[in-house]
């Protein structure tokens, strides 16, 4: 189990124990191409002269560092580009070059671990649950553009809606980027393409692609159509790409 929050492990040398989806960590042991990922584990701390003291540390850097901590990441070798460390984890964005079993090691002051053994699928979406309406947080980042507010029970999707999908693991892209930069004003696509469903009603796609300025950030821009859409409080809208799907609740109102 993952050290508990601000407790100090025991030992010294790290140890990788999940990694799960960085949108909504559902714990996998197949993850995205290009994904942002959470690696849980233990001993992620300095040298035993300095193990009582915790390293929390996270970077807002473009490009992001691949150290970070004086700890780093690898995927079969591949450096990982670091956002987040702690001593129970770190969150880093897995690479867009590799497909299939995939070694992650992390390597720390404290020593280098087994390898955490996982399985990288060229594109399997997921939508970030980073949004907060007031006390409500872990909220599907779905906007509507008609006030430029996150879909909520409150905030029901309306026919004729324009809504804004925020998601990652959308696989390989065009044209290719090193992934520790942030998304250029131009568009950068995803290889595979993507179809976007409400209550089983396909939504008329505008965009998909890469958030300009952020990094492992995919956006898709839909219009629902006037009808043909159900309502209730649990209408499923689902992403689609290369066979690989991700469901979200929604609430949709006339």
């Amino acid at each position: 189990m993952p050290a508990e929050r601000g407790h100090r492990p025991s030992g010294n040398s790290p140890s990788g124990e999940s990694v799960v989806c960085g949108c909504s960590g559902a714990s996998q042991a197949r993850q995205r191409a290009g994904a942002t990922s959470t690696c849980y584990g233990s001993g992620n701390q300095g040298p035993p002269t300095d193990r009582h003291t915790v390293i929390v540390l996270a970077s807002t850097d473009v490009p992001l560092p691949t150290v970070l901590a004086d700890s780093c990441l690898t995927a079969n070798g591949v450096v990982l580009p670091m956002v987040f460390v702690s001593p129970a984890q770190i969150n880093a964005q897995l690479p867009f070059q590799i497909n299939g079993n995939t070694d992650i090691v992390l390597r720390t002051p404290g020593g280098t671990s087994d390898a955490l053994k996982i399985t990288i699928l060229p594109a399997a979406p997921a939508v970030f649950r980073s949004g907060a309406a007031g006390p409500v947080t872990d909220i599907p980042t779905i906007y509507r553009a008609a006030n430029n507010a996150l879909v909520t029970a409150s905030n029901p999707i309306h026919p004729n809606d324009r809504i804004s999908i925020y998601l990652t693991g959308m696989g390989r892209r065009f044209p290719k980027l090193r992934p520790v930069i942030a998304h250029p004003p131009s568009p950068c696509l995803p290889v595979l393409p993507a179809t976007v469903t409400l209550g089983g009603t396909s939504l008329f796609v505008d965009f998909v692609g890469l958030t300009p300025g952020s990094v492992g950030v995919y956006q898709i821009n839909a219009l629902v159509p006037f009808k043909g859409v159900p309502t209730g409080f649990d209408i499923p809208l689902t992403v689609n790409q290369g066979g690989a799907t991700t469901t979200i609740p929604l609430r949709v109102v006339n």
